[in-house]
């Protein structure tokens, strides 16, 4: 039945990196995705700012709301409008409502990558920025206001991208988030504890928790050593591995969850011959910090950045994106869909179970189109 005030299905929009709030003081569910140019007017910051939609079911959708745009960002912001916001996440703290998000910067003046093979070092340019920055409203509905624009959370000078809020083992918040492989080269994972007065401020350094090239598909596609480079380029084997114009390595998307058992799950994305691949590690300790275990992949299907949140039926769901490099048979790029899936949460890993299309719209995950 139409319902005008929730007049959307999930399939009707474009949705990468999405992220589902399913917010039990409201009963509603809120799906939060970046804006990408999809609506350029005023009203949604020309193209660049975060956008929300309603669900009293996950299945009706309200029409976008913008919750955040940075074309309002205050004299001394770090960040500019020279990008759309990226992978926000939302979490009720505290009682107030905390948004994790990628924001975006011009450099003054272009700068190398630090890692990776001379060759790549030499021969690519830097010329954004990019830092996590947390926003923070009285209502999942927004609007979001930045907290610390004047400066990221994560260090200034890092490329660093997707920060998803984790617990660790005494309560204490942390972020965990990617460093971009495009400084590195091979990109990694990386965690630095948050004030839990206030989730805008670091406590303490950064560590790192992984790098891109550990994820065990690697040696089987011979682009990597078992275990991965552990930042060594100057081995014989990056010249016969490694030779100008190879991909990077890539982290994208951490999203944590604890097990029964009370070891800490976290999945994250990248590629395995050329195709987005969702993948998880495992942190047995159950310690933000580690040590952590690279795990067999979850999905080959072309789909990753996946989240977590449980139905109120109680069913635990994962959703995540499609058709980041799928083409149509013209070779036009496929609009990116948020795919959902009912999944286990086990002591040894995740496992996907049943395809929801009655959520997501999608007939066939093999051949979203």
């Amino acid at each position: 039945m139409d319902n005008p005030q929730y007049p959307l299905g999930m399939h009707d929009v474009p949705l990468h990196d999405p992220f589902v709030l399913a917010d039990t003081r409201s009963g509603m569910y809120y799906l939060y995705n970046a804006n990408y140019y999809q609506y350029r007017t005023p009203e949604f910051g020309d193209g660049v700012s975060v956008v929300m939609y309603a669900s009293p079911d996950l299945v009706h959708f309200s029409e976008p709301r913008n919750v955040l745009d940075v074309t309002t960002a205050p004299d001394g912001a770090w960040y500019d409008d020279c990008d759309s916001p990226w992978a926000p996440e939302v979490h009720e703290w505290r009682g107030r409502y905390w948004m994790l998000v990628t924001l975006h910067g011009r450099r003054r003046e272009s700068a190398a990558p630090t890692g990776g093979p001379a060759w790549y070092r030499e021969g690519h340019r830097l010329r954004e920025r990019r830092g996590m920055f947390a926003a923070v409203a009285d209502s999942p509905e927004g609007p979001f206001e930045v907290i610390a624009p004047e400066r990221p959370i994560t260090p200034p000078d890092d490329m660093t991208l997707d920060g998803t809020l984790a617990l660790d083992t005494d309560g204490t918040p942390w972020m965990i988030y990617a460093h971009e492989w495009v400084q590195l080269f091979d990109g990694t994972m990386e965690a630095v504890r948050l004030d839990p007065e206030d989730l805008s401020q670091a406590v303490d350094e950064p560590v790192l928790l992984w790098r891109a090239s550990e994820g065990p598909w690697h040696e089987d596609e011979g682009d990597a050593p078992a275990g991965g480079w552990d930042g060594d380029f100057s081995t014989p084997e990056v010249e016969r591995l490694l030779q100008p114009g190879a991909s990077g390595y890539v982290t994208d998307g951490p999203f944590v969850q604890r097990t029964p058992n009370g070891s800490l799950l976290s999945v994250w994305t990248s590629y395995s011959r050329g195709e987005y691949i969702l993948t998880q590690a495992i942190s047995r300790s159950g310690a933000v910090a580690g040590p952590w275990e690279q795990l067999p992949a979850i999905d080959h299907r072309d789909a990753g950045h996946a989240m977590i949140f449980r139905a109120f039926d109680g069913t635990p769901m994962l959703i995540m994106h499609t058709n980041m490099t799928r083409t149509d048979e013209s070779g036009g790029k496929l609009p990116s869909h948020g795919i959902v899936y009912e999944v286990e949460v086990t002591d040894d890993g995740l496992v996907l179970g049943r395809h929801r299309a009655d959520i997501d719209g999608i007939a066939d995950p093999d051949r979203d189109r």
